[in-house]
């Protein structure tokens, strides 16, 4: 782990734990007892998420002395992020460390996530590219990146577009449970926006059986006339669709060859919005990645 690289230079992992030389004036010297404490503090909780420990084990596997070891361990005990095992012979991470994972990935800012992200698949595609979320039968646009070929679009932050002729709105009802969509669909008024929007439930159903085989939707000027949209779903860490993305410019600029190439562009995006969100599940059909490790 990325701490763990970043202490092999202080503790070698192995061997006996040495007293701290006096200051020298570098780096390392210049680190306080408190810094070197918590530092110290991190490796056992990263050695007790692999498997739980007793004290000498987590010495031999830290190299800090068996002391040392005892006095953290009583530390992190009374701050409930580590308990004993019930035959009390080893320790194990505590639910402290759980309440505090939740509170981390409950604050996650879906715009704050993928703000960067949208901004690669932007200088990527050199589309505008929006994130939208499903609030009732629409979807409302939460941030958009204009594209930097003075291709500009009409819409913006705020604004709401229906779920059945929207690449945002294929891809959030492709994702979530058949019965939902289901339900959805009974609910909206399907009324054509274009002459090429899909009003038939039954095409809309073929559609989003589609989307879910390639890992992609698209709006074939079915929203807005001369303008094309490639969309696909965002995960949370639950695995529930928490909203989408997509690229969108004049139909000229996507043209039925890019197609395919977009779609692997946005669903590999998704899915990387999707990891910094929590979600460790399989990569959706079409996209490289599979789990994480």
């Amino acid at each position: 782990m990325a701490v763990q690289d970043g202490l092999r230079g202080l503790i070698a992992p192995g061997k006996t734990e040495r007293a701290p030389r006096a200051a020298t004036g570098s780096k390392s010297g210049a680190r306080t007892a408190g810094v070197r404490a918590v530092e110290r503090a991190v490796q056992l909780l990263e050695v007790l998420a692999r498997h739980d420990a007793g004290i000498s084990e987590m010495a031999r596997e830290t190299g800090l002395h068996k002391a040392t070891v005892h006095r953290l361990i009583r530390t992190l005990e009374q701050a409930g992020l580590v308990q004993v095992t019930p035959d009390g012979t080893r320790y194990r991470l505590g639910l402290r460390l759980a309440e505090f994972g939740s509170q981390a990935l409950a604050r996650l800012d879906l715009r704050e996530v993928a703000l960067p992200h949208l901004r690669e698949l932007r200088d990527e595609t050199r589309l505008t590219v929006h994130l939208a979320v499903l609030d009732g039968t629409d979807v409302v646009y939460i941030e958009k990146v204009d594209s930097p070929a003075n291709l500009r679009m009409a819409s913006h932050v705020g604004a709401r577009n229906p779920i059945y002729c929207t690449s945002l709105g294929k891809a959030i009802l492709a994702a979530l449970p058949e019965t939902q969509a289901e339900r959805l669909l009974e609910r909206v008024a399907i009324v054509p926006r274009t002459a090429k929007t899909i009003t038939d439930p039954a095409r809309i159903r073929e559609e989003l059986a589609a989307v879910r085989r390639r890992g992609y939707s698209l709006d074939d000027e079915e929203n807005e006339d001369g303008i094309r949209c490639v969309g696909a779903a965002v995960l949370g860490r639950d695995g529930q669709v928490v909203g989408a993305i997509s690229v969108s410019g004049p139909a000229f600029s996507v043209p039925d060859p890019r197609v395919s190439e977009l779609g692997c562009a946005v669903a590999g995006t998704a899915l990387r919005i999707s990891r910094g969100m929590g979600y460790t599940g399989p990569a959706p059909a079409g996209v490289a990645g599979g789990t994480t490790g």
